[in-house]
């Protein structure tokens, strides 16, 4: 099927119970491949925009990027940038968190003592 039915499919279920958690698993993004190709530049930074509407549309409660988020281990600062915009964009706001981190955050976290989505920074 096509993904994006799916993702139609998926965000028009019902609410899922309220012990279960949504979670859209994204890895090997690789941010800023070919970024100065004047054709394919922009493919990572559309992709990785798309992972969040989709995310959206499928009222997920996390995602969770694993493997590679950058292509290069020093990205440029366009490249940082773009993703730092995509991350605001998506990621901040004043949307409830529906879970807790019961553990003791202050040695789970040492440097904030809680865990980020609770410092008001």
């Amino acid at each position: 099927p096509h993904p994006r039915k799916s993702v139609r499919a998926m965000a028009d279920n019902k609410a899922p119970p309220k012990d279960v958690i949504r979670i859209l698993v994204s890895t090997d993004n690789h941010l800023g491949y070919l970024e100065k190709d004047p054709i394919r530049g922009e493919d990572s930074f559309r992709t990785f925009e798309e992972i969040f509407r989709i995310a959206k549309a499928a009222k997920v409660d996390l995602v969770l990027l694993g493997g590679d988020l950058f292509h290069e281990n020093k990205p440029s600062r366009s490249t940082f940038f773009k993703a730092g915009e995509i991350l605001r964009k998506h990621c901040l706001g004043d949307d409830p968190v529906h879970f807790e981190i019961v553990s003791d955050q202050s040695i789970n976290f040492p440097d904030t003592a809680c865990v980020n989505y609770e410092n008001p920074n």
